[in-house]
């Protein structure tokens, strides 16, 4: 057997090696990706239930905000009471202020 022999039969085994490789590449690749839309099924299967479940987390989120505010002026409800009651007691705290000042004055008054 002379060298170019040699060297045409290592070319042919190595085409029949590549070809068996490229058939057997193929064939995985089917067997992922069974409705042949390029994408592996099961990375399909991954990517609808994280889609799903960002579904169900927008969703649970609104019903949780809806819940916060349920007179959809949206501040929540107990947030807006909060701030009356602060309020209310700011100006209670203002009108007791100003009785004490003119019950001061007239306490100073009375002793001039």
């Amino acid at each position: 057997m002379d060298f170019r022999e040699l060297a045409n039969k290592a070319r042919e085994a190595a085409e029949n090696a590549l070809k068996q490789a490229e058939a057997k590449f193929n064939e995985v690749r089917a067997n992922l990706d069974k409705d042949g839309d390029g994408v592996p099924d099961q990375l399909e299967g991954v990517m609808n239930q994280a889609k799903q479940a960002a579904e169900q987390a927008k969703a649970r989120f609104e019903e949780l905000k809806s819940n916060l505010d349920k007179d959809g002026d949206g501040v929540p409800d107990q947030l807006k009471h909060l701030s009356e009651q602060a309020q209310h007691a700011a100006e209670q705290a203002r009108a007791k202020a100003e009785e004490l000042a003119k019950a001061a004055q007239e306490r100073l008054g009375k002793k001039s």
